[in-house]
């Protein structure tokens, strides 16, 4: 990643949404086949990722993040001077790729959980079809966001109890770029999972909706063949 970043203009942020998009198109494709359920999956995990890169970029701005936070970051800095990186911009595009998994997640079952409800019950309305989805992610979201939040926390156990120990109080800890980076990991991988629900949801609402009105379309001349017979 680092690599692309610096050979290619120093873009981390394009490069990871190109990433994003690659694998997902692939290990989704692999997994379910071309169909409507996979297309609908791609485009949510997709737009729910760049939702989370969109928010790390503006929370990072704000917060001033320098993105050399952690050891593996700040060994970046010994490269040649000749060779600019974007740290900030391989922070956030790790945020990013951190994020995948569980908004791909996410995409894939509640597109997979509406397409069955339309083929058990073609003639639901859409109001209907996007409030299952709407309860179908809300409770999916409430695991999932657990399950992001402790995967970045299990990381960073040791080091928060030795700021802990020897800091003078929870204002230097929050402070602390180290914490403040894994904070905003959490909270823009959540957001990213909570954007993928409406996304995932309205495009199945979508594509359902033309989907019965081109089957509508191509019924109509058979049943007025049959009753003119």
């Amino acid at each position: 990643m680092a690599c692309f970043a610096v050979k290619l203009k120093n873009k981390p942020l394009l490069w990871a949404v190109i990433i994003c998009s690659s694998a997902s198109v692939i290990t989704l494709f692999i997994i379910s086949g071309k169909n409507k359920k996979t297309y609908t999956a791609i485009l949510g995990t997709i737009g729910g990722v760049i939702i989370a890169g969109l928010f790390a970029f503006v929370a990072g701005k704000i917060l001033r993040l320098s993105g050399l936070g952690n050891e593996d970051a700040q060994m970046l800095a010994f490269v040649p001077q000749y060779c600019k990186i974007d740290y900030q911009g391989l922070l956030f595009a790790g945020i990013m790729i951190g994020s995948l998994g569980a908004v791909m997640d996410v995409a894939m079952s509640i597109s997979s959980s509406m397409w069955e409800i339309i083929s058990v019950s073609p003639k639901i309305s859409n109001k209907q079809l996007v409030k299952s989805g709407m309860n179908i992610g809300r409770d999916i979201i409430g695991s999932m966001s657990n399950t992001l939040v402790l995967a970045y926390v299990s990381t960073s156990i040791p080091v928060l109890l030795l700021f802990i120990i020897f800091s003078n109080g929870f204002t230097e800890i929050i402070n602390l770029e180290l914490l403040s980076a894994e904070i905003l990991r959490a909270v823009s991988g959540s957001i990213g999972l909570i954007c993928t629900i409406p996304i995932t949801v309205n495009l199945v609402n979508i594509l359902g909706r033309i989907k019965k009105r081109l089957f509508k379309f191509f019924e109509q001349p058979y049943t007025r063949e049959f009753q003119a017979v």
